[in-house]
């Protein structure tokens, strides 16, 4: 990075917030105000100030440029200020960071309960790899969790959060085995209240929940149908057979909703065999939005075989991995550089009102 870019990212936040988001003086972690301490010798203390300082500048940038086909260079900076925090090897232990996690969450939860959609499906970006779909008629979870995968207590949301967030959803996909994925809180209080869990044969194989998920077929041809809401409505669903890494079975559920709107979200998608099917997609079905994981083998050409309207991308800083393997929004923003399909990034808790492709074009 130039000089000349560093005194452009400080001369444009020192416009948005203002000289007191650098003085000496300013809002307390208690709340009090009153001169700003030195941290000497007290290096754990300073980072977890750093990351609260850092992450409340961050807020305050989602909030003035929410996702938009047309990113402006704030919020980037923001969301790359984002992979600093969580690049600290102790990130999910920090309260900061803890309190973050949490607030976005009660984002989504505020979402659901306020917002219903007339046109096209508003999209929640969760935690890790999830996402939560509402079209008017119904409301999708993908590979929703509480965060226990990032390993450090007090940083999953509560249970009682979970159950309120399921209370809006229709129906649950997950995608593979592995925790940042499939969650068996989140999947007892769907199957509590009654609603279908979708997962691959081996997803808690010999444990009592077991027997109440739905396993459908995994077949790159044949549309099944999922009823949801009580049998009152149901789902359209082209379960692909992915796979992580050579024997992994991942689920890749192509899902057509009453309205005619696709979604597909990949999992951890990452074997080259299986571009036999990947190519194949948009040959025989219409997908809207393509929701892959930023790491996935070859993103480009799976983009090129989904043919999506729009790209949101998950995965990125999954703080159950190491530092090196915690993908970064910018990261991704590499790998999308020459992305063939509209793409946008989102960070916890975040939603998109996706309209349909006519509005791709008039933004």
């Amino acid at each position: 990075m130039n000089n000349a870019r560093i005194l452009r990212i400080i001369l444009v936040f020192f416009v948005l917030y203002g000289p007191d988001a650098y003085s000496q003086t300013g809002t307390l972690p208690e709340g009090k105000t009153g001169p700003a301490k030195h941290y000497w010798g007290d290096i754990d203390g300073f980072l977890n100030r750093q990351a609260e300082v850092t992450l409340d500048l961050v807020r305050m940038s989602l909030v003035r440029f929410p996702p938009a086909y047309t990113e402006p260079f704030e919020r980037r900076m923001a969301l790359l200020m984002i992979d600093g925090v969580l690049h600290d090897p102790s990130a999910p232990e920090r309260l900061a960071v803890q309190k973050f996690f949490h607030s976005r969450m009660e984002l989504v939860l505020k979402g659901l309960t306020e917002n219903d959609v007339e046109k096209g499906a508003m999209i929640w970006k969760l935690y890790n790899h999830g996402f939560i779909v509402r079209t008017s008629t119904v409301t999708i979870a993908f590979d929703l969790v509480t965060g226990r995968s990032a390993g450090a207590e007090g940083f999953p949301i509560r249970d009682a959060l979970v159950e309120q967030i399921v209370r809006h959803c229709d129906a649950l996909f997950v995608s593979h085995r592995h925790g940042d994925h499939a969650d068996v809180r989140v999947a007892q209080a769907f199957i509590n209240l009654g609603k279908p869990v979708v997962a691959p044969p081996e997803v808690w194989a010999g444990k009592p929940i077991h027997k109440k998920i739905t396993h459908l077929k995994r077949d790159t041809l044949e549309t099944q149908e999922l009823p949801i809401q009580n049998g009152e409505r149901s789902l359209e669903v082209v379960l692909y057979p992915g796979h992580q890494g050579q024997d992994i079975p991942n689920n890749v559920p192509l899902v057509f909703t009453p309205e005619g709107i696709s979604f597909s979200q990949t999992g951890d998608q990452s074997n080259a065999e299986d571009f036999a099917w990947i190519d194949e997609v948009a040959a025989n079905h219409t997908v809207d939005v393509l929701m892959p994981n930023c790491w996935t083998t070859d993103i480009a050409r799976m983009i090129r075989g989904f043919d999506p309207e729009l790209v949101i991308t998950g995965h990125e800083n999954e703080l159950g991995h190491s530092v090196d393997h915690r993908e970064p929004f910018w990261m991704t923003y590499d790998l999308l550089r020459n992305s063939v399909a509209p793409f946008l990034l989102l960070t916890w808790g975040e939603s998109f009102h996706y309209q349909g492709s006519n509005s791709l074009s008039s933004e």
